[in-house]
């Protein structure tokens, strides 16, 4: 089982008791508000947590649960989510209205980034996210991610992002200067 820590940050493989706070964040209209998605309901959520734990049974990594280390409080999800659509492995990210403005997600994007260009040895990983959703934008950004789409799925707004390894190693040196 993979394991990301960061120094404030622990990401692990969903559990099985993981579901329900699951199943309230994304049930949470002001956090798919911001999305392209809805709200889902107990059933939807359950079929995407399902898709998740089998996911990361057949690649060994994929979504993960981001808990504070000191605590052991859920602060979201961040991981790699292959999409047909998208021709690859998916960026995503979500984390609770309660843990917005602390560097969390930025902190758990460069975890999963890291692990998928250092350990995984993926030459690229795709991002979306909605324009109006600015904060998001600004993360993809930071991390050094490039807007290569503004209506993916023909959705106008709907911003496509690509990070490639070289480009996360070279700025993985600039940091480390």
């Amino acid at each position: 089982m993979t394991y990301l820590t960061t120094p404030r940050l622990t990401l692990r493989p969903y559990e099985d008791a993981d579901f329900e706070a699951f199943s309230k964040m994304h049930g949470d209209p002001l956090l798919k508000a911001n999305t392209h998605a809805k709200a889902m309901n107990r059933l939807q959520s359950r079929d995407l947590f399902d898709g998740y734990l089998a996911a990361y049974a057949r690649d060994g990594f994929g979504m993960l649960n981001i808990r504070l280390t000191d605590g052991d409080q859920d602060v979201g999800e961040c991981g790699l989510w292959y999409r047909d659509d998208a021709g690859g492995y998916t960026l995503r990210y979500t984390v609770r209205k309660e843990h917005w403005n602390l560097g969390y997600s930025i902190e758990a994007v460069r975890g999963v980034l890291g692990d998928a260009f250092d350990t995984r040895a993926l030459d690229r990983v795709q991002a979306i996210a909605m324009n109006h959703n600015i904060r998001s934008v600004k993360v993809l950004e930071r991390a050094g991610f490039l807007q290569t789409e503004n209506n993916f799925r023909g959705v106008p707004g709907f911003l496509r992002f690509e990070l490639t390894r070289v480009r996360w190693q070279h700025a993985a040196a600039l940091q480390a200067d």
